[in-house]
């Protein structure tokens, strides 16, 4: 079996990924880590050390650890909600590597 390439993070399910907030607009976002436990059209929901945040996707850059790359995303490319994310992310792929 294949293994799962990193742009497909984009079309991944991210419940369970380990994240960090590496840029945001509000400096006290940044550095914060942990495992996401749920996904909306505009927010990701962390489990940290501190207990549960909630974080703006939009204007975020996000470093994910997935399947055994770490990946550096913009949170703009993640901002819809997860089920219109997940197609959305097969068509960037699909058309970027020509199928379409």
């Amino acid at each position: 079996m294949k293994s799962m390439k990193p742009e497909y993070i984009l079309a991944h399910e991210w419940i369970g990924l380990e994240v960090e907030v590496v840029y945001s607009p509000n400096q006290y976002e940044v550095g914060l880590k942990g495992i996401v436990i749920n996904e909306t059209m505009n927010t990701l929901t962390l489990r940290t050390e501190e207990g549960y945040k909630i974080v703006a996707k939009r204007g975020r850059t996000f470093k994910v650890r997935f399947k055994g790359y770490v990946l550096r995303v913009k949170g703009d490319l993640i901002a819809f909600r997860p089920e219109e994310r997940i197609k959305r992310g097969l068509m960037l792929i699909k058309k970027a590597k020509g199928w379409w």
